[in-house]
């Protein structure tokens, strides 16, 4: 083979390979929300800022999300594991969190979370008494979630820290870094 020919041959399965994946990305719209329709998990509208910071910053395809809080149907989840919370309890929360990052991921991705790629880093915060040691089965709450969600992409690099005390008195805060289209 000349060449020109194959550079145009190369040429050509790159461009119809792009083509491809740009169709079936477009037929797929709509699966991970069918998916949260599956869990029964609701994800509302993002919720602004409380402070001088942003919701998400993206940063070519990387979508870096601000620590949310454990903001359920009654409010803010607070208190301290190992004092006034159970382990159960405090992965509930960190689950509110990861549902709480959704809706701002979701914001940065115009509505549409069929663009996430990976969740690449999570690091969870736990307010946590000081002989308490099971801050990664609270953060697990958010981890399991996008595991749940998008399966092996749903995992990600991740830290689970103990701290004696957090904004507003509030159970655990969870940052999240996600790749996207």
């Amino acid at each position: 083979m000349k060449r020109r020919s194959f550079f145009t041959a190369t040429g050509m399965a790159m461009l119809s390979g792009s083509l491809f994946s740009a169709t079936a990305a477009a037929q797929s719209k709509g699966q991970i929300d069918a998916r949260l329709s599956e869990l029964n998990i609701d994800v509302k509208a993002a919720e602004a800022p409380v402070a001088a910071y942003v919701g998400w910053r993206k940063v070519g395809n990387m979508v870096y999300i601000a620590g949310q809080v454990p903001s359920g149907p009654n409010g803010l989840i607070k208190g301290k594991l190992g004092d006034d919370m159970t382990t159960e309890q405090g992965y509930l929360a960190a689950r509110y969190c990861g549902i709480n990052i959704l809706a701002q991921l979701k914001s940065a991705c115009g509505g549409d979370l069929d663009q996430v790629v990976r969740c690449i880093q999570i690091q969870g915060l736990v307010n946590s008494s000081d002989d308490y040691t099971e801050q990664h089965l609270v953060i697990n709450g958010t981890s399991e979630l996008f595991r749940d969600i998008w399966g092996e992409p749903g995992l990600a690099a991740r830290a689970a820290i103990g701290t004696n005390s957090l904004p507003l008195g509030i159970s655990c805060e969870v940052i999240a870094t996600f790749e996207v289209l």
